[in-house]
């Protein structure tokens, strides 16, 4: 990954464009956000650098300074996606220790996402099916997906008055469960579907208070 303030030289020797402002975080920010929302619309094929950064309001030389590739730039958006979701997850788990009550939050900041920046949600639900086209984005994909997992995996084992729910169940498998209903919600906040994911999701909350 080449940032601001790395050599104006790709590995290969080709020069790289500069941008005027070239120590701007808020430019490599302002680019990764913009090809959220496109790799959310457009999907990664229908996408081009040009479209991202006419959208970012640079020129293709700056965005190019920053993200040597269309795969780059996508990998960027994905460490950035985590990010968002780590501090999600630290809110659920600050919120309460009862498993109960950290579902309900989980889902409630999930909503939150769904609602006010549907392009992440699209994003994410995209990334499955952006990894089997084009394996040079697995550093990125792989990573978030490992995160995500690794994140509800601590949740749930971190939280006490659980025995209930997992009903001798194995707190991995719980954890998937979570994964695929958080996907499944995805899907339709990404659709814009949003009071079926709000129906969806407290159905599965009553699942959980009725163990």
């Amino acid at each position: 990954m080449v940032s601001p303030t790395d050599a104006s030289e790709t590995p290969s020797g080709r020069k790289l464009g500069r941008p005027a402002d070239t120590d701007s975080i808020d430019t490599r920010d302002r680019i990764i956000l913009c090809a959220c929302t496109k790799f959310a619309g457009e999907g990664f094929d229908g996408t081009t650098n040009k479209d991202i950064a006419s959208l970012a309001g640079v020129s293709s030389a700056a965005l190019y300074h920053y993200f040597p590739s269309k795969a780059d730039l996508y990998v960027a958006v994905c460490e950035h996606i985590n990010t968002v979701f780590e501090r999600v997850f630290q809110r659920a788990r600050d919120f309460d220790p009862r498993l109960e009550r950290r579902m309900t939050a989980l889902l409630v900041e999930n909503g939150k996402i769904g609602n006010e920046t549907p392009f992440i949600v699209g994003f994410v639900t995209g990334i499955a099916s952006v990894l089997k086209k084009h394996p040079e984005v697995a550093e990125g994909a792989n990573v978030f997906n490992a995160s995500f997992r690794r994140m509800t995996l601590e949740l749930i084992e971190t939280s006490t008055e659980k025995e209930g729910i997992l009903a001798g169940g194995s707190e991995a498998g719980f954890a998937d469960l979570t994964i695929s209903a958080l996907a499944g919600f995805g899907r339709l906040s990404a659709r814009g579907e949003h009071d079926r994911r709000a129906a969806a999701a407290e159905m599965y909350l009553r699942l959980i208070r009725a163990a």
